[in-house]
């Protein structure tokens, strides 16, 4: 409801039952199509719309604008393009289409007028009436949207308040508002309990899971173990662990409290060259270990090997807090504070790229899983990843390792089943690290993000040791911020258990579920159930599911598995000069033999430790560690085929051969499809201009059309240029982001040789794709436009009448070894 003249506008809460009665009709038909086209989910309702609305397409959508409607829901942002086809009413619903967010993944809503813009809150009066509306998602998306000239004024304040009043939750602490607008009806539950999961990957969640994977990489001498069937053992542990075969379940159950959590040391993965990958919680040493206990404990750290290397992950790599400081500052500079407007100026944006660590730590997290990679092709040992909770860092390494090692992880249902064992059913706190319900940031730390970012890394150094996509990665990166699955809105398998109805069958009334749980914590019958994050047609059309995968070119076969064991002379990699029963701490690229890595050890211990420790002064093991085994790696004989081509192209090589990333200075770069896909947006909002004045993008891309023309004529022999070439060049100049939507930190690209300067378009077919200028009745400007996205006249665009900066001399030139963009 608007009030007040037509030049300002207050806006209230439309009384519900008013709007219930305007848009009763899109709640008709559950499964239908509205008039304007919105195909709604099964309960869902149209709160608002507004016709003749135009969004910004990005670089990868094709550029340009795309005309339609917008429409405003209790779950969901939907845009229709106008030429869509009519969906089929009896295929399966989409949650979200390729024009759409979630309302739970908004951080902001913007509205921007002819001069000016404005943070719009659910407590906030419009002034003005909004041209354009831009949304800042969570995932560093940002979403523009331009209300045309002929859109009702009121429908373009209403959408605006309604967005920025639906998008945020009703209190702190809930989002079951978002998930039961879109899981909670009948229709839409029914739907989702007849879904079937992914037959090809591997869930994890069951006894059989684990003895597959047993089975595919060839450990033996490791069982499944079912003692903590219960979460008895452990709360944040799997229902399922792989332990030794020498280990008894009456034993293994005196293990769980000696240390944090009860998190014992689990097998993870097994090399092909005979070691195992293991992953724990520091130890409890305030515990008495007695006698039996502590073969029970060296029986599960050693696994069958002589030689245990513990790698300590606390003190070296980065901690939750050092992450979520990183992202906020990494969130802050490419998307800037709107509510400010202040950003960081273009001199200056790759030293303060640096200065936030996410790089840092992206190589820290990279060099320490290389490290690890490395001494595992060594063979005959177990590597065990300790953290103090073992939640966070070893979630990251153990997953970057069987990356780099694994060719089956490297493909995308590999891939979901490293992320389902190693986050998921490992017990990675997802909800507390999501903070989806926005009430407490005590413990948000986007890891499992910087680990897609490492994952991202390998694979532009790899693209094609990948069956995954990049487009597969953004896909997860997005859906990580969206509370609609199980996947990611539970800390543990048992609260997920807890949300199933199935748990009846694995409790009983005496020592079961009803012991464990408090009173009142049992889930709603009415909550929806939740699908997991791997179920992508729920969000992505077959279009968009087809570029998740590539073709991987044949790899030389590996040799058969002998024992899981793919040495044809052991002896020749393993660490002679250890005595058995030795433990060493990998720690910064060196080993040592510290006394406190073993508690029961520490007091004197057995002759093997002291043996152990009494060389260690001399021991080449002291030696800087990752060193010494690329030196022998190196020396080792290639396989048969390897070939090195001299542009740096790998040819066929090991399958097993660990994919080791390059990490030096530019090496390592932004993830710019992701991070920087809304800076072009943001940028020009944190940097408001009169109408009169360029934009900095139009601005930077004519002075460098500027010097194209001064070197074209400086190198022409006849030193003349046709002067209809000239002004064609100068005129199309000011719509650069437009063609390309590149901004004047990341230049557009453009073919090789000096006839790409001459086969620029016309200016009449680039400002095809401009919208036309806004005019509304009462202004007095019939052709205003806005700062961001408007462009004036070419009579009135002439080069005399720009803003041109003075020359910054203090301005430093990055360094040669730091950071770089990445595509």
């Amino acid at each position: 409801m608007l009030t007040g003249s037509k030049t300002t506008f207050k806006v209230r809460q439309m009384v519900p039952d008013i709007k219930e009665r305007m848009l009763s009709h899109s709640g008709v038909n559950a499964r239908g199509r509205d008039m304007f086209g919105l195909r709604c989910l099964p309960g869902e309702c149209v709160l608002q719309r507004a016709v003749l609305v135009r969004k910004k397409l990005t670089a990868k959508e094709g550029g340009g604008w795309l005309s339609g409607t917008l429409f405003c829901t209790h779950f969901r942002v939907a845009f229709v393009p106008q030429d869509s086809p009519k969906p089929d009413d009896n295929a399966d619903p989409v949650l979200l289409g390729d024009h759409d967010v979630a309302l739970a993944s908004i951080e902001k809503v913007v509205a921007v007028g002819p001069s000016r813009t404005k943070l719009v809150t659910a407590s906030s009066s419009l002034k003005f009436t909004p041209e354009e509306l831009v949304l800042y998602c969570r995932d560093l998306r940002v979403l523009c949207f331009l209300f045309d000239r002929l859109t009702p004024d009121t429908q373009a304040v209403e959408i605006t308040y309604t967005i920025a009043k639906t998008y945020q939750p009703l209190k702190p602490g809930t989002v079951l508002s978002f998930q039961n607008a879109a899981l909670g009806s009948v229709e839409m539950k029914q739907f989702l309990s007849n879904r079937r999961r992914d037959s090809h990957m591997n869930w994890f969640d069951s006894s059989s899971d684990w003895e597959q994977e047993l089975e595919r990489t060839g450990a033996c001498g490791w069982r499944v173990s079912s003692v903590n069937d219960r979460f008895e053992m452990s709360t944040s542990l799997p229902k399922f662990n792989v332990v030794p075969q020498k280990v008894l379940d009456t034993e293994l159950k005196k293990t769980f409290a000696h240390f944090n959590e009860g998190r014992i040391p689990r097998w993870c993965w097994r090399h092909p060259r005979g070691s195992d990958l293991l992953r724990m919680a520091s130890f409890q040493n305030n515990i008495y270990h007695e006698k039996d206990d502590i073969r029970n404990l060296e029986l599960i750290l050693f696994g069958g090997q002589s030689l245990c290397v513990v790698v300590e992950l606390g003190d070296e790599m980065p901690s939750p807090t050092d992450i979520q400081l990183a992202h906020t500052r990494l969130r802050a500079l490419c998307l800037g504070d709107i509510s400010t407007s202040v950003s960081v100026p273009d001199d200056k944006w790759l030293s303060t790229l640096e200065s936030t660590h996410w790089l840092d730590y992206t190589r820290c997290y990279l060099r320490k899983a290389a490290e690890v990679a490395c001494l595992l092709r060594g063979g005959h040992l177990t590597v065990v990843l300790q953290e103090a909770e073992d939640r966070d860092m070893t979630c990251v390494v153990s997953s970057l390792v069987q990356v780099m090692c694994d060719p089956h992880c490297r493909t995308r249902v590999g891939f979901q089943g490293l992320v389902q064992k190693e986050w998921v059913m490992a017990g990675h706190r997802f909800l507390s690290r999501i903070n989806y319900h926005r009430d407490s940031d005590k413990e948000e730390a986007p890891v499992f993000l910087l680990f897609l970012d490492c994952v991202w890394q390998l694979w532009v150094q790899y693209p094609c040791r990948f069956q995954l996509t990049a487009d597969f990665l953004l896909a997860l990166h997005d859906s990580f911020h969206l509370p609609l699955f199980s996947s990611f809105l539970a800390n543990c398998h048992r609260e997920r258990c807890k949300r199933s109805q199935n748990l009846s069958q694995s409790y009983t009334p005496v020592n079961g579920w009803r012991d464990l749980v408090p009173r009142g914590s049992f889930p709603d019958p009415s909550d929806p159930p939740l699908p997991p994050v791997w179920d992508w047609a729920l969000q992505y059309s077959s279009q968009r599911r087809e570029h998740f995968t590539q073709p991987v070119p044949p790899l030389t076969l590996p040799q058969p598995l002998l024992n899981g064991n793919l040495n044809t002379n052991p002896e020749a990699h393993r660490l002679s000069d250890s005595a058995p029963g030795s433990v060493f701490l990998l720690s910064r690229g060196s080993f040592s033999c510290s006394a406190n890595l073993l508690p029961w050890r520490s007091g004197g211990g057995s002759g093997v430790y002291r043996k152990s420790h009494r060389r260690g002064g001399s021991s080449s093991e002291n030696l800087p560690g990752l060193e010494r085994l690329l030196k022998a790696w190196a020396l080792t004989e290639l396989p048969q085929g390897h070939t090195t081509t001299t542009s740096g192209l790998q040819g066929p090589l090991d399958s097993y051969e660990p994919l080791l990333p390059l990490l030096l200075g530019p090496c390592v770069g932004v993830w710019r499809d992701c991070y920087l896909r809304g800076a072009l947006h943001a940028q020009a909002f944190s940097h408001p201009i009169s109408l009169s004045t360029q934009h900095p993008v139009e601005q930077l891309a004519w002075e460098v059309q500027q010097l194209r023309d001064k070197l074209t004529l400086a190198s022409s022999p006849t030193n003349t240029v046709p002067a209809k070439t000239q002004e064609t060049r100068r005129t199309d100049s000011n719509l650069n982001q437009n063609t390309n939507n590149s901004t004047f930190l990341f230049p557009a690209s453009r073919p090789p040789g000096p006839v790409a300067s001459r086969t620029m378009p016309p200016i009449s077919n680039l400002q095809s794709r401009v919208p036309p200028a806004r005019s509304r009745p009462g202004h007095r400007d019939s052709s205003k436009h806005t700062f961001l996205f408007g462009h004036p006249s070419s009579s009135e665009s002439r080069p005399d009448q720009r803003y041109l900066p003075a020359p910054n001399n203090n301005a430093k030139l990055p360094k040669s070894n730091g950071p770089s963009l990445g595509s």
